[in-house]
């Protein structure tokens, strides 16, 4: 499967390049939003593990200009954030992510999203109900 990573902290992309590479996917490393999105316009994913809070372009505005610009399927975006206020989930899904995983990231936890990924759980839905 090949992930996009959103993520500007070097520990947490360490991390989750780590679990997911255990897990033999293929990764590309985005350092902010602005990156992920320009990404986005000329590679495929499978999926993209979008960090909230960003330098220049956050996950919010970087999931929201993905959405405007897809056609036809819908790319699984998975935020990923150490906030977890339900506000902050909501506002996440109103950005159009699909579900919410909370920093610090447990393998576990990466794995059953990866897994819902692989599973096609989230293609062409919002799954709003996952993780509250």
């Amino acid at each position: 499967m090949r992930i996009l990573i959103a993520e500007d902290n070097p520990l947490n992309q360490k991390i989750i390049m780590a679990y997911l590479k255990s897990d033999e996917h293929e990764i590309v490393l985005a350092v902010n939003g602005k990156i992920a999105f320009e990404q986005f316009q000329v590679d495929s994913f499978d999926c993209i593990l979008m960090d909230l809070h960003m330098p220049g372009m956050d996950g919010f505005e970087a999931t929201k200009a993905i959405r405007e610009t897809e056609k036809g399927a819908t790319i699984p975006i998975i935020a990923v954030t150490a906030s977890a206020p339900y506000e902050d989930k909501q506002k996440c899904f109103d950005a159009g992510m699909n579900d919410f995983l909370q920093k610090p990231i447990r393998h576990s936890d990466l794995k059953h999203i990866v897994s819902n990924v692989e599973s096609g759980e989230y293609r062409n839905s919002m799954n709003h109900e996952s993780n509250k």
